[in-house]
């Protein structure tokens, strides 16, 4: 398979810094090698993100953070991951915070149009708005957006309109949900299969599921979403937002085998790595052997 890397060295969605290091620091710890092994790869760098200061986080929108610069570097990444598939690559975006959602996810379904679907792999929803976020930070709301809910400026990174039909998601592994998401998930019946769900029921007819679901909408395109958080903080203390009772590594790793031995993936995240609050490098190697299995798995 021909992998096209894409750097998003973006902290603004978090509002948390250290975690736009993360695509550097695993280009130093030889995330080209380990694609290589099994794929062709090209590096296209990293997307510019502008620079503000913090005390102007609220300059373009009093409920939403640092909008603008979140906006504009999105709008570079769905214009990069769409060039990576009209060249007949797949776009492997390394962040970098889960707001660049908004641009990957963009970017994979204005070419691929209705036919994708997305598998968000995380501890939390990410489909918060501006009225139901107690935080003001994007990252918690790039899921919700590309569904065409939410401030219009995020709904329409890229192109106007939604980007995934609501019933073409599936989250899983998610255990931190606010209200307004827990609301959002009831009314639009979004497929979700939470923590609790993984933890005592049968992992493997999860799976099955999914998988079945997937098969039964027809969907040919996955845009995967992997948040690290999605684990148990004990195997990525390095994280921004870590919620306790987490994914074990073998679990997630089961999760990440199924999915993309579908051959069904076209795209993919891998998000939310933050160096500076790493614990003896448990973080960093547990991403390169995240990274490892991905690139075994990816067919």
């Amino acid at each position: 398979m021909d992998i096209s890397i894409i750097g998003m060295p973006l902290f603004y969605g978090c509002d948390r810094p250290g975690v736009e290091k993360g695509p550097d620091i695993l280009r130093e710890n030889n995330l080209d090698k380990i694609l290589e092994k099994n794929h062709h790869v090209t590096d296209l760098g990293n997307i510019d993100v502008d620079y503000i200061e913090s005390k102007d986080k609220f300059l373009e929108n009093d409920k939403l953070k640092y909008l603008k610069q979140v906006v504009d570097a999105n709008n570079r990444l769905a214009s990069k991951v769409y060039e990576a598939l009209t060249n007949n690559t797949l776009p492997f975006i390394i962040g970098g915070d889960h707001s660049l959602a908004l641009g990957s996810i963009a970017g994979s379904s204005k070419y691929f149009g209705n036919d994708l679907g997305v598998i968000w792999i995380d501890a939390h929803g990410d489909i918060n708005t501006e009225t139901t976020s107690p935080s003001g930070n994007i990252h918690g709301m790039p899921l919700a957006a590309s569904m065409g809910i939410g401030y219009d400026k995020l709904t329409s990174i890229f192109f106007e309109g939604f980007k995934v039909k609501p019933e073409n998601v599936f989250i899983l592994a998610c255990r931190d949900l606010d209200q307004g998401e827990v609301e959002l998930i009831d009314k639009l019946k979004i497929n979700v299969w939470n923590i609790d769900e993984i933890q005592n029921g049968d992992l493997d007819k999860i799976i099955s599921d999914l998988l079945s679901k997937i098969k039964e909408k027809n969907i040919k395109n996955i845009h995967l979403s992997y948040d690290i958080d999605c684990l148990d903080p004990e195997y990525v203390p390095g994280t921004g937002t870590p919620v306790d009772n987490g994914l074990t590594f073998e679990e997630s790793k089961k999760l990440l085998k199924s999915i993309l031995s579908t051959s069904l993936v076209k795209s993919m995240d891998f998000v939310e790595y933050n160096p500076e609050l790493d614990s003896n490098n448990r973080t960093k190697e547990t991403c390169i052997e995240l990274l490892n299995i991905i690139s075994t798995e990816l067919k």
